[in-house]
Formats: structure tokens, C-alpha cells, sequence
């Protein structure tokens, strides 16, 4: 009994709604590895070089500025790009030929090399971003990205060799090169397609970015921005990689889990309290050697692990969020974009503000950091929770699900209440599922007829009951449910998705026999019920 109930609870926090595909996983794993390995080798690359140049600080300013600006273009581009799998294997065949273009020892072709792959870079994390929010929704979003996020960031540091040793940078073009090779065997079974019919809205951008809510967590990761580049400013970069990467990794794996099971907004505010006791525990010992027993240089190695890589997991979480709302799937890399752009233009003013202000009154930044984190802590109080707790009892709405061709035969029938709708002479409960799926076949017909729209119909609502629809080329997949919740049309379209793939060749050649589809349970099963739940059917 006691080894059940710890089954459960790891399955309620670690696992439960995840149901990403085996293909899905692996391809988003291998093309962030590919992106951390590029993007860490950029960061050690960088670091070298500027020393050895001796580089000004007003240099690093418009090097940073300018990669913040391109992440802004790049997701007004990846938005007009269908094929996303496609473009991200472009995005990538094109850095890896700048890896190896800069390993030639000739200073136009290395210059030319990492022109390359700084162009790509910002292209390559937005097109990664839209295939992640693709394959995820608001119940699993922070897990899955934390669960190909920790491997591929410490798998990132072995850059470090290949730029640490010039005889062996040659090395981190061919290791991407195989790699790519690895993302583009996967992309032949797993694709990201867009289509122009998702993709409509009346929403403009601009309406969303100025949107109450959106506004709200948008300046409130650019305050923690700004936090970020002043310490960054007062103590540089100064960790031990190993302490960082463990912390890092335990860190990520908590917030993830937090993010999920007990909300977004609230896992926020935990992470800004965190911060802020490294924060003003350093600070009051700034001119010691240790703080609380610990050198400096292990504390520093916690406290960016506590702040730079869950400030990006809750940007990627956040804005995965606002791009998944109906009307803002249009722009979802631009969405990501702002994001990305206020993140570093929040570092580099909180780095210079740091600059000025040292450079006048001597460690005032920290006390001025430690008010900027009281002023966020109350601002991030009147902020949209995302993952409501309806949201998180979507298993307890679900009623009935159809599966029907466009001609309205019944292909499968699943009642998740265990009962139907109309009683038969002993007084038994029958849900009459082929009456049910011509009158439901009818009546989109005749609203695309009466409207005159090729606007698929998504929902239904009768008296607190909502029929919710989910399209293939061949079939229509209904939803009765007691709620209309986002994470449900996610669901559903997840589930149609996969049904007509697993189906293809029966929908096209369907002759009658029903009896082809009862494999559908395994999806209902995937889609339809909470892990810690599967086992009760």
C-alpha cells in the first residue's frame, strides 16, 4: 500500500498529463541539445574573445543590443513560416556550416563563420519555442521543458573543450553536423505544419503585448532582468561550472514541477523570495571572504543557478502560455520574441544602471535590488494565474467522446462517465451514439452552409454543456463536457491528430467496418486520463 501511494504521488507530480509522443520528445530534445551546444560555445567563445580584444564596455552594449533586437525580427519571421520542422533543419544546416566555416584559421572566414551563426541562433530558439508549445499545454508545459531543458544544457558545456583547445573546434561543427543528422532522421515521422485555418484571428499584436496581464508578467521578467545584469555587473561571471550545473539541474527540476502543480504566478513569487535571500544575504557580507560559512565563489555558483535558468523557463512557460490562447496563435514567435528581447534588454540596463550607480555610491545597487524585488513581489499580485484549479480537474468535466466520419457514421464511442443519455425499458442508461453522430455531422454542415464559412466550428454550448469539436481530413472527433477549458482543445486536437495518423489508411478506405477503431482506446487512455488514474479502467 505504501509503495502504491508513492507510485502515485511521483506519477502526480513528476508524470501526470504528460502524454508527449516518443517522436515529439526526442526531436525537441536533440534540436535544444543542438541550439545549448551552439549557444554555450557562443557564450565561452565570446568571453575569450573579448578579453583578448580588450573590448570596451559600450562595445558589449551594442553586441547585446543588437542580439536582443534580432530575436524580435526572428519571431516576425518564424510567424510566416509554415513548415516549422522543416525551417528549423534550414536554420540549423546553415549554423553548422558557419561552425565550420570559422574553423578555417583565416580571420574573414571566422568572422564570416560566427556572422552565420549568430543570425540563425535567435531563428533556431523561436522555431524551437513554437514546436514546443505545439506539442505541449498549460498542465505539462513546465515539466516537459525542464525534462529536455537540464540534458541538453549540461550536455551543452562539452562546447567548452572544443573552444577551451583550438586544435579541437573543428570537432563542434562535426558534432553538430551528427546531430543534425539525428534531428533530421526524426523529422521524417514527427513534422510541424501550420496551417492558415489555425491561424486566423482579428487579434492584433500589439493589443495582445499591451494586454493587462500580458504587461504585468512582461515588465515583471524585464525587472528581473535588470537584477540579473547588475549582478552580473557587480561579481561577472565567477562560478564553478560543476556546483552551477548540479544546482541548476535540482532547481530546474523543482520550479518545472511547481510551475504545473501549483500554478505559475505563486511558483514565480517562491523563486523571487529565494532570490532574494542570496540576494541581501550576500549583501551583508560583501566584503567578507565567506557568506554563512560558504566561499564566496560556491555562493555566487547558487545564486545564478537559482536566477538565470529558471528566469527562462518561466519566460518560455509564460509565453508558451499566452501563445497557446485562441487568438493569439497567429503570432507565437513573436510572442516568444518580446519576451526574449525585453530579457536582454533588461539585463544590460540592470548591468549598466549597476555600472553608474557603483561608480557614485559603492553598493548601493545591491540595497537598490533588494527594493526592485519587494516592488515585483507586490506587482506580481494582482497578476492572471494561468493554471487555474479547474484547469487542473479537466479529468472530472469529461462526459462523453465521438469519433465520426464526415458523413456522420459513428467510427468510436467513449463514455467516461459510464453511463449514456436515454433509458431503455429496464431503466438503463444508452447513448444512441450513431443517432448522435449524423445530427452532429448535420449541424456542422448546415452552419458552414448557413454562414457561408470554411471556419471550422469548435464548440457547442446547450444549458452548462459543451460539445467541443477536433477535425481531421476524414473524421470529426466530438467532446461533451461539463466545462470549456483550454487545455481540453488542446487535448482534442492532440487526439485527432493522432487517431488519423494511426488510422490514415482505414479513414480512406472505410467501408463500414467499425470494428478496425476499437485500438482508439489506447489514445483515450493517452489523451483522456490522468496517469495516476489509468490503471483504475
Amino acid at each position: 500500500m505504501k509503495k502504491e501511494s508513492i507510485n502515485q504521488w511521483f506519477s502526480r507530480v513528476f508524470t501526470r498529463d504528460i502524454n508527449i509522443s516518443k517522436k515529439s520528445f526526442g526531436y525537441l530534445l536533440f534540436s535544444l541539445l543542438a541550439i545549448m551546444l551552439i549557444i554555450e560555445a557562443l557564450i565561452f567563445e565570446y568571453i575569450r574573445v573579448v578579453n583578448d580584444l580588450e573590448a570596451t564596455i559600450e562595445q558589449i552594449y551594442i553586441f547585446v543590443l543588437i542580439l536582443a533586437i534580432s530575436f524580435l525580427f526572428s519571431g516576425m519571421l518564424v510567424d510566416l513560416i509554415k513548415n516549422r520542422t522543416q525551417y528549423y533543419n534550414l536554420m540549423l544546416l546553415i549554423a553548422v556550416f558557419g561552425l565550420l566555416l570559422s574553423a578555417i584559421p583565416e580571420n574573414l572566414f571566422y568572422y564570416f563563420g560566427m556572422v552565420l551563426v549568430l543570425l540563425t541562433t535567435p531563428q533556431l530558439i523561436i522555431v524551437w519555442f513554437t514546436i514546443l508549445v505545439h506539442e505541449t499545454n498549460i498542465l505539462n508545459r513546465g515539466r516537459i521543458t525542464t525534462y529536455v531543458f537540464v540534458p541538453s544544457f549540461n550536455l551543452g558545456f562539452i562546447s567548452l573543450i572544443f573552444i577551451e583547445f583550438d586544435i579541437l573546434y573543428l570537432g563542434l561543427g562535426i558534432l553538430e553536423f551528427f546531430i543534425f543528422l539525428i534531428i533530421f532522421w526524426y523529422s521524417r515521422s514527427y513534422k510541424y505544419r501550420e496551417t492558415e485555418e489555425r491561424l486566423q484571428s482579428e487579434k492584433k499584436y500589439l493589443k495582445i503585448i499591451f494586454e493587462k496581464h500580458f504587461f504585468r508578467y512582461s515588465s515583471s521578467f524585464t525587472m528581473l532582468s535588470i537584477t540579473l545584469g547588475g549582478l552580473i555587473e557587480r561579481y561577472t561571471l565567477n562560478v564553478d561550472i560543476l556546483l552551477f550545473a548540479i544546482i541548476s539541474s535540482f532547481y530546474l527540476i523543482v520550479a518545472g514541477c511547481f510551475f504545473d502543480n501549483i500554478g505559475r504566478k505563486i511558483s514565480i513569487v517562491l523563486g523571487i523570495l529565494v532570490v532574494s535571500f542570496f540576494l541581501i544575504s550576500y549583501g551583508s557580507f560583501i566584503n567578507e571572504p565567506e557568506v554563512l560559512g560558504m566561499p564566496i565563489k560556491v555562493v555566487l555558483s547558487i545564486h545564478y543557478a537559482f536566477s538565470l535558468g529558471p528566469l527562462l523557463l518561466a519566460i518560455f512557460t509564460i509565453a508558451g502560455d499566452f501563445s497557446t490562447e485562441r487568438g493569439n496563435l497567429k503570432f507565437r514567435g513573436r510572442i516568444n520574441g518580446i519576451f526574449m528581447l525585453l530579457f536582454f534588454l533588461g539585463t544590460i540596463g540592470g548591468f549598466m544602471l549597476s555600472y553608474w550607480i557603483n561608480a557614485v555610491i559603492p553598493n548601493f545597487a545591491n540595497l537598490l535590488n533588494s527594493y526592485i524585488l519587494v516592488i515585483l513581489l507586490v506587482w506580481m499580485m494582482g497578476m492572471k494565474e494561468f493554471l487555474a484549479s479547474k484547469e487542473k480537474k479537466w479529468a472530472e468535466t469529461l462526459s462523453n467522446l465521438l469519433v465520426f466520419s464526415k458523413t456522420g457514421i459513428c467510427l468510436y464511442e467513449y463514455d467516461f462517465e459510464k453511463k449514456g443519455k436515454t433509458k431503455d425499458k429496464e431503466g438503463t442508461v444508452q447513448f444512441d451514439r450513431d443517432l448522435v453522430s449524423g445530427v452532429l455531422s448535420g449541424v456542422i454542415t448546415i452552419i458552414s452552409e448557413i454562414t457561408n464559412s470554411k471556419k471550422e466550428l469548435r464548440k457547442i454550448d446547450k444549458e452548462g454543456v459543451f460539445l467541443l469539436f477536433g477535425y481531421g481530413r476524414y473524421h470529426i472527433v466530438a467532446l461533451i463536457a461539463t466545462m470549456e477549458l483550454p487545455v481540453l482543445f488542446k487535448k482534442l486536437d492532440e487526439f485527432s491528430r493522432e487517431f488519423e495518423n494511426k488510422f490514415s489508411k482505414d479513414l480512406r478506405s472505410f467501408a463500414g467496418n467499425v470494428a478496425r477503431f476499437f485500438p482508439t482506446k489506447s489514445l483515450i487512455k493517452k489523451y483522456f486520463k490522468q496517469k495516476d488514474e489509468v490503471g483504475s479502467d
